[in-house]
């Protein structure tokens, strides 16, 4: 099969104890598009996790070869190891040439691969009958033996594993034209079809811009073309970065698709042009550019200032989901702080908006039961307690959270108190719940979804005990959200005290002629049925049907 019009991977790995398959330090691959007038992109780049004793490992070699020392892979912190690579089988389904397809660990990296091609195994097909070629056995001898010139160091910006992926792809080229046109392999030279663009790699150069901008309204379109030109992988520090086919995590936590959270365009775009600074989101473009190969649509944002609505409506979602789904990377504690506090505050805001409601308890509840769609709302009620039976109803919504509860208070003397001591009871639950900063009285779905995506924490991590062994990034998010919580819910607290205040001060006037008194509290509506001692026998043969 030919790979002429066909996308290519080139992998490579390195160990430097040749033949150990368990010392891998540092692991590759470039993915060449069909269009082979494009230079080939990064498509996975990791330094790797050693398997086994540090100290087998030949750290001068590796020093002089790759430029990786012990202390640097060490300061890396949690690497994945070449297993890892394997079991994420980036290559599957894939063509893809390989140095030696025939050693490990490619055997396996290459297990589900489409089609496999090894250089070794070509470039001996190709010169068969050339005993010189024969006994070049590295990529550098065979590089040199077809005249391809050695690297010029002026790219400081690749890995050593980076460039020798680059330079395997000019090679391949190379070797594909002789497959192709096997009569031109004595007419022909190295030098007359050698792919410039792919090698040597072009100089490095540390360009941000010129005077300093503060936002991209301080470039013209040709600085902005200039800077996301095709070349700018190049001028990333690759000793730096890794890459993970779209992602530069590896195995990152899977997270509530971002299609869950309401107003996340709007959000998204008031993050990226009101809260990031312009360097981020000259950075966060730079990902989106290189990570998920939108370069256009890097570009096109870039050119309009920012506003990245001028996307197709699949760009503009994509876009947003990149930037909602790395906000805890993209923002900095205090930013993560003043963004969460303020959604917050209008969650709180819109929630102690929703007007008060009545609800028939019981003729809801005999409706829900026979929808033909099944039941939508959840119904209980104080368990059977004698004469206190009922003193306590609830409606919770299809999510489980609570939208009316109902304190009912009648009867005369034993009874009564027996209704006054069960309300009461159930009144100290509700300011129990009320005041846990991180109850679902203040703690809507779609808050506890955005938290999560912020802090990039789940939010139950957040709102379990403490434990001895959680992170300290774990225990800051939990004691910032608290405090958040706390500030934010302070006025709506002291608004349910005052409201339950004056209920109790209705209950002690036992003759006092006022059926009920109803408000919402963080869209709860909460009523207190209060009936007069005085009035019970009239009440109790006008309620008789309940």
């Amino acid at each position: 099969m030919s790979s002429k019009n066909a996308t290519l991977y080139f992998v490579d790995a390195y160990s430097p104890n040749e033949g150990d398959s368990s010392l891998f330090l540092e692991y590759g691959i470039l993915r060449w598009s069909e269009n082979k007038s494009e230079r080939p992109e990064v498509y996975v780049h990791t330094y790797l996790q050693p398997q086994y004793n540090y100290n087998r490992i030949h750290w001068s070699e590796a020093a002089s070869k790759m430029q990786i020392s012990r202390d640097f892979i060490e300061s890396k912190g949690d690497l994945p190891a070449i297993e890892d690579m394997i079991e994420a089988d980036y290559l599957k389904r894939k063509n893809v040439v390989c140095f030696d397809a025939s050693k490990e660990p490619f055997v396996s990296l290459l297990r589900n691969s489409e089609h496999v091609f090894s250089i070794v195994d070509v470039f001996a097909d190709i010169y068969s009958d050339d005993e010189k070629a024969q006994s070049c056995t590295t990529l550098s001898r065979m590089c040199d033996y077809v005249g391809l010139i050695p690297d010029d160091n002026r790219n400081t910006n690749y890995t050593p594993l980076l460039k020798r992926l680059h330079q395997m792809a000019a090679l391949w080229s190379f070797l594909e034209e002789l497959l192709l046109n096997p009569k031109r392999r004595k007419s022909i030279s190295a030098g007359g079809i050698q792919p410039s663009f792919i090698w040597p790699l072009p100089e490095t150069k540390d360009v941000w811009f010129e005077n300093d901008p503060k936002s991209f309204k301080d470039l013209s379109d040709k600085e902005i073309t200039d800077f996301f030109s095709s070349n700018l992988a190049d001028r990333l520090d690759w000793f730096e970065m890794n890459m993970y086919a779209c992602d530069w995590l590896f195995n990152r936590q899977q997270r509530p698709t971002a299609r869950e959270l309401a107003g996340q365009k709007e959000l998204a775009e008031f993050i990226f042009q009101k809260i990031l600074s312009f360097r981020m989101q000259i950075w966060i473009l730079i990902f989106y550019s290189q990570f998920f190969h939108k370069k256009e649509d890097s570009l096109t944002i870039a050119k309009n200032r920012g506003d990245f609505s001028v996307l197709r409506p699949a760009g503009i979602e994509s876009f947003t989901n990149f930037i909602i789904d790395n906000l805890d990377l993209f923002l900095s504690s205090d930013q993560k702080a003043s963004l969460i506090a303020s959604l917050i505050n209008q969650s709180l805001h819109e929630n102690d908006t929703v007007p008060f409601e009545h609800y028939d308890f019981d003729l809801l509840r005999k409706k829900d039961r026979t929808a033909p769609e099944g039941p939508r709302l959840y119904f209980s009620s104080s368990p059977e307690r004698g004469s206190a039976a009922d003193c306590y109803k609830e409606i919770r919504d299809a999510t489980g959270r609570s939208i009316y509860r109902r304190f009912e208070i009648k009867g005369r003397g034993k009874e009564r108190n027996a209704h006054i001591e069960n309300v009461r009871h159930h009144v100290n639950e509700l300011i129990r719940e009320a005041s846990n900063p991180f109850s679902d009285i203040w703690m809507t779905p779609a808050l506890k979804l955005w938290i999560q995506y912020i802090t990039g924490i789940n939010f139950t991590d957040i709102v379990r005990p403490q434990k001895m062994n959680d992170p300290e990034s774990l225990n800051s998010a939990r004691i910032t959200l608290r405090k958040i919580i706390e500030r934010e819910a302070s006025p709506y607290l002291e608004k349910l005290y005052a409201n339950l205040n004056e209920c109790g001060e209705l209950i002690s006037q036992e003759n006092t002629d006022i059926p009920s008194k109803g408000f919402n509290f963080q869209g709860i509506s909460i009523e207190v049925m209060i009936v007069p001692s005085s009035k019970m026998g009239f009440i109790k043969r006008l309620f008789s049907f309940e």
